[in-house]
């Protein structure tokens, strides 16, 4: 085997900085280790990366390509399958309650959202909210705790997308998006 030696152009590979030692290629005419006799090494000493080092490079590959764009069947148009499902999403389906304490009942004064569903009311949006209460003859007779039933001094206002809904109209059905309101005031 011949002297081995440290070719200045090839790292380790292994971040130390050190050179790789190959041994020396035979000399013409010499038989070097695996040779046959008579036999020829190529310019490169095995498989490997980089210049002289490996069978490469090759010729351009004489396959059929370059191809044309595909004349494919798409773009397709959106599918008329079974989707999107309800509920929608967004804003549009809730019913928004306002309940108004005014001067008087500061801390009742808070906004609800209450999810639409078919045939959602007034009177059952204003119970969903958990605070309004309603009586045996179905007029208001408490809110937040406060006593606004008869013999009270406390009015309720109930408004419907900015209209005043009398206790009668209460089983209006709303819509999604509507806005309900539901004012306090005391009067003497």
């Amino acid at each position: 085997m011949g002297v081995q030696h440290a070719n200045p152009h090839v790292s380790a590979g292994c971040g130390c900085g050190s050179l790789r030692a190959f041994p020396a290629p035979p000399a013409p005419g010499q038989q070097g280790p695996g040779q046959a006799p008579g036999q020829q090494i190529g310019p490169g000493f095995g498989p490997g990366f980089g210049p002289g080092f490996g069978p490469g490079p090759f010729p351009p590959f004489p396959g059929p390509g370059p191809f044309p764009p595909f004349p494919g069947p798409g773009p397709f148009p959106p599918s008329p399958g079974p989707g999107p499902f309800p509920p929608f999403p967004g804003p549009a389906r809730f019913v928004t309650v306002f309940i108004n304490g005014g001067r008087q009942f500061p801390w009742l004064t808070r906004s609800y959202n209450i999810p639409h569903r078919f045939g959602l009311t007034v009177r059952q949006a204003l119970t969903s909210t958990g605070v309004v209460q309603f009586g045996l003859g179905g007029q208001i007779v408490s809110v937040g705790g406060v006593f606004t039933g008869p013999g009270s001094n406390i009015r309720t206002t109930v408004r419907l997308n900015g209209r005043v809904i009398p206790p009668g109209l209460l089983n209006t059905p709303v819509q999604p998006g509507s806005f309900i309101s539901l004012e306090l005031s005391r009067f003497f």
